[in-house]
C-alpha cells in the first residue's frame, strides 16, 4: 500500500518536504513538543537576534541611509526588518520613559494659548458632558492613557515622512516603498537618539554628579543636541540613499527637517489628542 503524503495543517495541501510549498508552514513532529526543542528554538532566536540586530544597529548608526538602501536593493537577510527594528525601539522607549517626548499633558492642549485650543477645548467639554466627568477626572484619564498612545502613535510619523520624501525626491523615480523604508530609518534614529540614548547619557552624568539632576527635568538641552544630530543624520542619509550631490542633499535635508518639526509634530499632536480622547 502506498503511503499517503502528510498534509499541511495550516492550508491542507500535501507536504513534500519539511516546509509547505503553498504557505510555508513547517511540518512538525512529535519531537518538536519536547522541552529541549523549545530551549533550542529560544537559543536560535537569541543567536539570530545577536547577529541581525547588531549588524543592523552598527549600519544604522555608522552609515546613515545604507541600511534602508540595502534593504530596498534586496540585501535583507543580515538585517532586522525596518518596521521590526522601529517597533523594538518603541518598546524600549515604552519600558524606559525617561522623557515625555512628543506627548503633552491635557492642560497644555486645553490652554487658551495653545494653537489647537479651538478644537481641544470644545472636544473636552463635550466629553465631560457626555460621560458626566469633571475636568479633573478627564485630565487624569487623559494623562494616564496618553503616554502609551504617544509612543505607539509614533508609527504615524513614518508614512507622513515618506510622503514628504516622495515629494522632495520626485525626480528619483523611486517607489513609495523606498521612501517609506528610509523614513522608517530616520524616525528610528529620532526615537533612539532623543528618547533612549540622550536620556541614558543624562542618567550616567547625574549618577556621577548628582548636582546635575536638573538635566532630567529640564530637557531643553536634549532638543538642541537632537536637532543638530538629526539634521546631520538626514543629510548623510539622503546622500547615501538617493546618491545626490552633497549640497543638494543638505538643501533637501534642511527642507525636510523644518517640515518634520514644524508641520509633522503639530499634525502628530493633533491626531494624538483625538485618539486618546476617543478611548476615554
Amino acid at each position: 500500500m502506498q503511503a499517503t503524503s502528510p498534509i499541511c495543517k495550516n492550508c491542507g495541501q500535501p507536504l513534500t518536504g519539511n516546509y509547505c510549498s503553498n504557505c510555508g508552514e513547517k511540518m512538525h513532529h512529535e519531537n518538536d513538543k519536547q522541552l529541549i526543542h523549545l530551549l533550542d528554538e529560544g537559543f536560535h532566536f537569541v543567536t539570530h537576534l545577536d547577529g541581525s540586530f547588531f549588524t543592523t544597529f552598527k549600519t544604522f548608526l555608522a552609515k546613515p541611509g545604507k541600511y534602508a538602501a540595502d534593504y530596498c536593493n534586496g540585501i535583507r537577510k543580515k538585517y532586522f526588518k525596518p518596521i521590526s527594528f522601529f517597533l523594538l525601539l518603541v518598546i524600549l522607549y515604552l519600558l524606559f520613559p525617561f522623557f515625555a517626548g512628543l506627548n503633552m499633558k491635557f492642560a497644555t492642549y486645553n490652554s487658551p494659548n495653545y494653537k489647537y485650543a479651538w478644537y481641544a477645548r470644545p472636544a473636552a467639554l463635550k466629553k465631560m458632558e457626555t460621560h458626566h466627568l469633571t475636568e479633573k477626572e478627564l485630565a487624569d484619564g487623559y494623562d494616564k492613557k496618553s503616554p502609551a498612545f504617544a509612543k505607539f502613535s509614533l508609527l504615524l510619523l513614518i508614512p507622513m515622512s515618506a510622503i514628504v520624501l516622495a515629494l522632495l525626491f520626485y525626480t528619483s523615480r523611486r517607489y513609495f516603498f523606498d521612501h517609506f523604508i528610509l523614513s522608517t530609518e530616520i524616525i528610528s534614529f529620532y526615537i533612539f537618539f532623543q528618547f533612549l540614548f540622550l536620556p541614558l547619557i543624562a542618567l550616567l552624568i547625574v549618577s556621577i554628579s548628582p548636582s546635575l539632576v536638573y538635566l532630567l527635568s529640564d530637557n531643553s538641552w536634549v532638543w538642541i543636541i537632537s536637532y543638530i544630530s538629526l539634521a546631520i543624520y538626514i543629510s548623510i542619509a539622503f546622500r547615501n540613499f538617493y546618491g545626490q550631490k552633497y549640497w543638494l542633499s543638505i538643501l533637501k535635508a534642511i527642507v525636510f527637517f523644518f517640515v518634520f518639526f514644524i508641520v509633522m509634530r503639530d499634525i502628530y499632536n493633533f491626531l494624538l489628542y483625538y485618539l486618546v480622547m476617543l478611548f476615554i
